[in-house]
């Protein structure tokens, strides 16, 4: 169990993910409109960062696998090229609901833990705050970046696409090439816990079909490919 410890917990949210090929997602704006909806930018697009961690034993890989109603990943995160400005993020879900635990890391050397060696490095510049059993546990296994685009469809209901995801797989030894993931573009829907009722009846005539997707699980599949 990991120490808690000097951490800024998020408040719990659903999130709710729809997997598209590039087809469908050409049909998201238009079906949108149809509805009466209008996503409003928030944010400027930025690049995506994320390093997965694992036990050895893939834990948390078997753990999105069988689907586990209550299941965690842990991962390095940084946006565009600061790299200085790197977090830990545990997260944590039970079924579509899910919180965040973040550590801030000091990074002046601007480490990138694609390996143990690197991973143990940042460890010991962070000793004071870093979680207990990370270090000791769990090894960096796959890399993923992408571009995100920020929106908002009414107060509260926010909407994220992800696009150009490609993997890079890190263990046992590090890939020198990224591989571009099967699934075209990803679109998150993250609402407060109220807002069920509310983001239920706003999309209830959205033509496509929302499923669970795990980047980390899809992310593993297509590295171990061949």
């Amino acid at each position: 169990m990991l120490d808690t410890n000097d951490i800024s917990t998020k408040g719990f949210r659903h999130e709710t993910k729809l997997p598209l090929q590039r087809q469908q997602y050409q049909e998201l704006t238009p079906t949108l409109i149809g509805m009466g909806l209008y996503p409003r930018r928030t944010y400027a697009d930025r690049r995506v960062h994320t390093i997965y961690l694992d036990t050895p034993e893939y834990d948390d890989y078997h753990d999105g696998v069988s689907g586990l109603s209550r299941r965690s990943k842990t991962r390095f995160r940084w946006y565009d090229e600061e790299t200085e400005n790197m977090m830990l993020e545990v997260k944590r879900k039970k079924n579509k609901i899910g919180t965040k635990d973040l550590f801030r890391m000091k990074n002046p050397s601007e480490l990138i833990p694609r390996g143990q060696y690197l991973l143990q490095s940042l460890v010991t510049t962070n000793s004071a705050h870093f979680p207990a059993g990370i270090a000791g546990l769990y090894r960096p296994m796959l890399e993923v970046s992408y571009r995100r685009s920020y929106f908002e469809l009414k107060p509260g209901i926010r909407m994220t696409i992800d696009q150009e995801i490609q993997y890079r797989k890190l263990s046992p030894t590090v890939s020198c090439q990224m591989k571009r993931s099967p699934v075209d573009y990803v679109v998150e829907f993250k609402y407060s816990m109220d807002q069920k009722k509310e983001f239920s009846d706003l999309l209830r005539d959205l033509p496509f079909r929302i499923f669970r997707h795990s980047k980390y699980v899809v992310g593993m599949d297509t590295v171990t490919v061949g």
